[in-house]
């Protein structure tokens, strides 16, 4: 199966923070960036390559009924695997639904455990394999994305993570991927930094003093 990255638009709102289901497995999204003007709501997006949050979202309801569109996508590098690293089977005993590939893909796998926001901790297979997706989007960016995609990180004298930022926006992405805050309550830079402060991180930024 093509791996892609896609950019999903829920319409006629500004920001909306919600649950997919997949199987036994919750898939946390946040939908942001939208903007209420005279003429109408630039509706709020979610961009990712992680083909299980993908699957959660376009077998919800709100996909099915338009509420939630593929605003963009375009492919990337490799292919998605289901299940074990095993050779793929003959076509005939492939999948022969899509009730059977979200029951594969919902399937718990045997890694260990990682830090992983965007599903629950009790899935921990699933966390895994989110979290070494988005370690390979790093290190294979296509060319045309931004530094800003992936923020640098060090560590500095007391064992705090240094983290490089160009900007507040990116800092607050940054601590929605990884540990779950939600943005708007980071309104300030201080604001950004204590919120940082309780998982050991400190952020730099060149524009920013």
């Amino acid at each position: 199966m093509k791996k892609y990255k896609k950019t999903y638009a829920i319409l006629n709102l500004a920001e909306k923070h919600t649950v997919f289901h997949l199987g036994k497995t919750r898939v946390h999204v946040s939908f942001t960036g939208g903007i209420v003007t005279k003429k109408g709501v630039t509706p709020a997006t979610f961009t990712t390559s992680d083909p299980i949050v993908q699957v959660a979202i376009e077998h919800s309801p709100d996909f099915k009924k338009g509420a939630i569109t593929i605003q963009a996508q375009y492919p990337m590098e490799g292919e998605v695997k289901i299940g074990k690293n095993e050779p793929e089977p003959p076509a005939s005993e492939q999948p022969a639904s899509v009730a059977e590939l979200i029951k594969q893909v919902a399937a718990p796998q045997e890694t260990a455990p990682v830090e992983e926001p965007t599903v629950e901790s009790e899935e921990t297979a699933l966390a895994a394999e989110t979290e070494e997706s988005a370690a390979d989007e790093e290190a294979e960016a296509p060319e045309g994305e931004t530094p800003e995609d992936n923020p640098a990180e060090t560590k500095n004298e007391a064992g705090l993570t240094v983290v490089e930022v160009s900007c507040k926006d990116v800092a607050k992405q940054y601590l929605q991927d990884h540990f779950d805050e939600k943005p708007a309550p980071l309104r300030t830079w201080d604001e950004v930094q204590q919120c940082a402060a309780k998982y050991g991180i400190i952020f730099t930024s060149p524009t920013i003093s």
